[in-house]
């Protein structure tokens, strides 16, 4: 009763299939693995420089806010320099006029003395 499934069977009818020996095929389905496995890295390492360069351009926008705050800090602090210097000038003036009133206002001081000295 029992037959033996070999005599049973068909043979292959497409002569140009071809055969590796099995260390051939787990070398080579070792190398598609890897070759996988370089194919994943590759997209990994794509996302990482993508996201490097977003990052990139973010720091490049923030340091360009920053200059341009500098520049508007120093504009600032030229005006008031500006500013500074004006009133300086003008304080200045103030104070000889001040000085030339002030020696004035002692001259009239002692010529009055001299004329009250004078009528009495």
């Amino acid at each position: 009763m029992f037959v033996s499934l070999i005599a049973f069977s068909q043979k292959d009818t497409i002569p140009t299939n071809k055969c590796f020996p099995v260390p051939i095929v787990r070398l080579i389905t070792k190398d598609l693995l890897s070759g996988d496995s370089a194919k994943a890295l590759l997209k990994l390492t794509e996302q990482q420089l993508d996201s490097t360069i977003r990052k990139t351009y973010i720091q490049d926008s923030i340091i360009g806010t920053y200059k341009q705050k500098e520049e508007n800090f120093n504009s600032i602090i030229k005006i008031e320099r500006e500013k500074f210097g004006t009133l300086q000038s003008y304080t200045n003036k103030i104070e000889k006029k001040n000085k030339i009133l002030g020696f004035s206002n002692y001259g009239l001081i002692v010529i009055l003395g001299v004329v009250a000295f004078i009528l009495k």
